[in-house]
């Protein structure tokens, strides 16, 4: 298994898998990749650029471990991953819960149908 991390493709309308900085993959409709023991990520420079340039760049991602789905269901990935998460670099500092809950790690995270979905987080 490894580390990599994952950030929306604006231009693609996807999401991107980047390892050792090197994109590798992508994840587009109907695809999907599972994460464990991921950290959101947000620099707060690239935020900051964001918003003084109003030109969007990658300084938000997910950084966790691919885990292959082989092994469980989605069934039981869809009910562990309930919770719905978003990130908006002009209105928010960090990742969020849909209700406004910081998200700064999880055990479990699933990016499907270019949405993000969590876990157990903290």
């Amino acid at each position: 298994m490894t580390r990599v991390e994952v950030y929306k493709n604006l231009h693609k309308d996807c999401f991107s898998i980047r390892e050792k900085g090197k994109v590798t993959g992508y994840v587009e409709w109907p695809d999907c990749i599972y994460l464990t023991n991921a950290t959101f990520v947000v620099q707060p420079g690239g935020r900051k650029r964001v918003r003084k340039e109003k030109v969007k760049n990658v300084h938000a991602f997910v950084k966790g471990t691919n885990t292959p789905i082989g092994g469980l269901s989605m069934k039981v990935i869809y009910n562990r991953c309930r919770t719905r998460v978003t990130y908006d670099p002009y209105t928010m500092e960090t990742f969020q819960t849909m209700d406004g809950k910081p998200v700064t790690h999880a055990e479990d995270v699933l990016f499907r149908n270019n949405k993000v979905y969590v876990g157990k987080y903290e």
